[in-house]
């Protein structure tokens, strides 16, 4: 998400539902040897802890987590323990990839991201360590040294792995594309998607959706959600996008509210962004989260 959109409606984000729950920021250099990407991670939890789902949350470009606690709060309300996880989110997939010839371009870039491996491509070979699994295995296990009693280790295999199964994954823009190839490659318990991906590659006559959007899904579609705004840059990307993975009709919402009181519409990047802070929207995040209580 852009800088100027993001700065545009942040304010929104700190309004509603303030004492609903309780927050706890940890820097990814608190938990491992982090050089870069170090904004605190965010976790919020639920009334009842014991046996609750994880919903891991992925920034946009340039998002940190921090900046969407009303959204934090309201996945805390629906039953899931909350983590809003920095990764190394610069530069995104769309600032690389649509200039390439090479059809799995965004598929490299998005797995290099995400686990640390494959080839990668030219400047995105981020280490092991410093991929999104591997800072999500550190902070749960940091999580279950400070708070043993809550048994953070319960989303951890034997050999240290995220348990998938017990995870819902969730991001906007570049993170919702993040999220998106986590539940391509591995079963994942729900899948929330705001404004992306509209991963491309240069065709041999015009730009051409990424292959890995029609990969098999390892994750069943009737897990799938999404949401786009119908005045975002990105809106007919979107409407290909969707499709191109599966996903049901009726778990796609499409977010058409006018901006509300004096938020700047010059930039028609607000509408990007504003899918994850505007309160009205409350009952939509409800809806696509799901009350995992019931």
């Amino acid at each position: 998400m852009q800088k100027i959109a993001l700065l545009a409606v942040l304010s929104l984000s700190c309004t509603a539902f303030a004492q609903s729950s309780e927050f706890e920021l940890i820097k990814p250099s608190e938990t491992k040897i982090i050089s870069k990407f170090d904004a605190a991670n965010m976790i919020a939890r639920p009334r009842q802890m014991n046996g609750a789902p994880i919903l891991l949350w992925l920034p946009g470009t340039n998002g940190k987590p921090e900046y969407i606690t009303l959204l934090i709060r309201i996945i805390a309300q629906q039953g899931y323990r909350a983590i809003g996880l920095e990764y190394n989110d610069e530069p995104a997939v769309n600032q690389i990839c649509p200039r390439s010839t090479d059809p799995t371009c965004a598929a490299k870039f998005r797995e290099m991201r995400v686990w640390g491996t494959g080839t990668g491509i030219e400047n995105i070979k981020n280490s092991m360590d410093e991929s999104i699994e591997s800072r999500l295995v550190a902070l749960l296990k940091e999580l279950q040294k400070r708070h043993p009693k809550e048994d953070w280790s319960e989303y951890l295999t034997a050999d240290e792995k995220p348990v998938w199964s017990k995870i819902a994954v969730a991001g906007q823009s570049q993170g919702a594309g993040m999220a998106a190839f986590i539940a391509k490659k591995v079963e994942v318990l729900r899948v929330i998607l705001f404004s992306s991906p509209i991963d491309s590659t240069r065709g041999p006559n015009n730009i051409q959706l990424a292959p890995w959007l029609r990969w098999p899904s390892a994750t069943p579609h009737d897990r799938w959600y999404a949401v786009r705004n119908s005045r975002e840059p990105f809106n007919k990307g979107l409407m290909q996008s969707y499709p191109a993975l599966d996903i049901p009709a009726d778990h796609i919402r499409v977010f058409t509210l006018s901006l509300p009181p004096g938020a700047d519409a010059s930039n028609p990047m607000i509408y990007h962004g504003i899918n994850i802070h505007d309160p009205r929207y409350v009952p939509e995040w409800r809806f696509l989260f799901n009350d995992v209580t019931k």
